[in-house]
């Protein structure tokens, strides 16, 4: 079968979803990225993945797996379409309606299905759908493992059962999550909280998830799911999506705000003055609360996490080990050194394995940063002044085709390594000073570059950036340039320039 190989990535298959798309939504697109691809998803491609990874499981001697999938357009067409695929390799499929897809990592791993997947496009604009896949006890199924799954679509090689699988509706999974959660997470005092979910799936069930653990919803946003994403992208890592969510804390007096992606393992955080969290700060707060009973652990993060890292996980009884950015290889990692006790991405994916599955779940981390904000009496803010201040833009993104992107950033790292030294696990990230540091790397769900810069002053932060633009901007693959003059802008396609 013809499949487009690029939308098998290095953690997920993700791509453009869908039929047919109208001139109207085809401009839209472009606005954002460029040139429009294609669509690359189809329902007949969709089935022939259910095929390959039917056939990955009944292989490796799975007979059952769990599907769910996220709100959004063609979602069930395209579930459909892979239940099928599933059930004719000979493996039953239970599924699940509307799921988060931390759900599905929690009750794969829980209830031992052979194997999960959540239909998903993850934090992309709505064009975009894709498949998160794991085995059991829900390790992740990428890199090589996924391009092996792209050479049995291409070449038609599935298991073909003589009796297919049965299928069976899962019903009430959530109330076992969330059960599970509360029963462990009880905050020691009542916060008042605000939400948003940017209408991505997790607003069928974060005010019920958050009153379970003793929390007050004092107001929601953007609750009710809608495949379009009208309001904002569900994105909680990027400040523009986050203003709806800062302004309701201040107006509300709420102690504290909290964001989720489109299909909620990631989360984002505004303390009680508006203000928003980093997420590598949020993995220092839970260090050192995790250090309390596991101390003497590693504590992994992603290149893209602040030198604060290195510095201050050592004054909690922890050792930093830096990793390359994604959460399949993070969870993969997770599950091979079982002397790391937390992992967490800028981003806002959180890994948890005291009491937890070794997965990224965006509403466990919500849980686990109020139960620790319950246990102090002061506010948000107060409790994050142990970090001390950097001066950080938040993720640039550069638009820059799939095609061409890793190709790219091979080239900028040839280029600044000629000058600096640095660490290339993901991209490459340059030292400038012991404090101050600058990042290039390639997204791997996305056409575009990415670009992180840390110092301890704006004038060190600029100088960086420049050092930066000075290797990018005669490059004619990455389609815009940093704005030189300021630490971040709004100005960009993607973002921030």
């Amino acid at each position: 079968m013809q499949v487009t190989q690029s939308i098998f990535r290095e953690y997920d298959i993700r791509g453009i979803a869908g039929v047919k798309f109208e001139p109207e939504l085809v401009a839209e697109y472009e606005k954002w990225y460029g040139k429009f691809p294609g669509i690359n998803i189809t329902p007949n491609i969709s089935e022939a993945i259910g095929k390959a990874f039917g056939s990955i499981i009944r292989r490796k001697g799975g007979k059952k797996v769990l599907v769910g999938y996220e709100y959004r357009p063609y979602a069930t067409d395209l579930r459909d379409a892979f239940v099928k695929g599933v059930l004719s390799t000979g493996v039953h499929v239970d599924s699940v309606e509307k799921t988060p897809t931390p759900f599905i990592y929690y009750l794969t791993a829980r209830l031992n299905y052979d194997g999960g997947v959540n239909i998903t496009g993850s934090h992309n604009i709505y064009f975009y759908n894709g498949f998160k896949m794991m085995g059991l006890n829900s390790t992740p199924i990428y890199g090589e493992e996924l391009q092996s799954l792209y050479e049995m679509v291409v070449k038609d090689d599935y298991e073909v059962a003589q009796t297919p699988g049965t299928l069976t509706l899962v019903e009430h999974p959530y109330e076992t999550y969330r059960d599970y959660v509360a029963g462990q997470t009880k905050l020691q005092r009542p916060l008042k909280v605000v939400v948003d979910t940017g209408n991505g799936t997790p607003g069928m069930y974060i005010v019920d998830f958050l009153e379970a653990i003793g929390a007050q919803v004092v107001k929601g946003l953007f609750l009710e799911p809608d495949a379009h994403f009208p309001n904002h992208v569900p994105d909680p890592e990027q400040p523009q999506n986050m203003r709806f969510l800062q302004q309701a804390v201040k107006e509300t007096g709420a102690d504290v705000g909290v964001a989720l992606d489109a299909d909620g393992d990631r989360a984002g955080f505004v303390n009680e003055k508006g203000e928003m969290i980093s997420g590598d700060d949020i993995l220092l707060l839970l260090a050192r609360d995790v250090a309390k009973r596991l101390p003497g652990h590693q504590v992994l993060f992603d290149v893209k996490c602040s030198q604060l890292m290195e510095e201050m996980l050592p004054e909690f009884g922890m050792k930093p080990l830096m990793h390359r950015t994604g959460h399949a290889p993070i969870k993969d990692m997770l599950r091979k050194d079982t002397d790391i006790a937390l992992g967490g991405e800028v981003s806002g994916h959180f890994y948890f394995v005291e009491n937890y599955t070794r997965s990224d779940d965006g509403f466990y981390a919500i849980a686990q940063v109020l139960k620790i904000l319950s246990e102090q009496d002061k506010p948000f803010s107060e409790v994050m002044k142990f970090i001390p201040a950097r001066v950080r833009t938040p993720e640039i993104k550069l638009p820059c085709k799939d095609e061409v992107k890793f190709a790219v950033v091979d080239k900028v790292k040839e280029l600044l390594l000629k000058k600096y030294s640095g660490t290339t696990i993901d991209g490459v990230r340059i030292n400038f000073t012991e404090k101050s540091w600058g990042l290039v790397r390639a997204s791997n769900t996305s056409p575009y570059l990415t670009i992180r810069i840390e110092g301890l002053t704006t004038d060190e932060v600029l100088h960086i950036k420049n050092e930066f633009a000075d290797v990018l901007d005669p490059i004619v693959e990455i389609e815009e340039k940093l704005n030189r003059h300021e630490v971040a802008s709004p100005t960009g396609k993607l973002g921030f320039l």
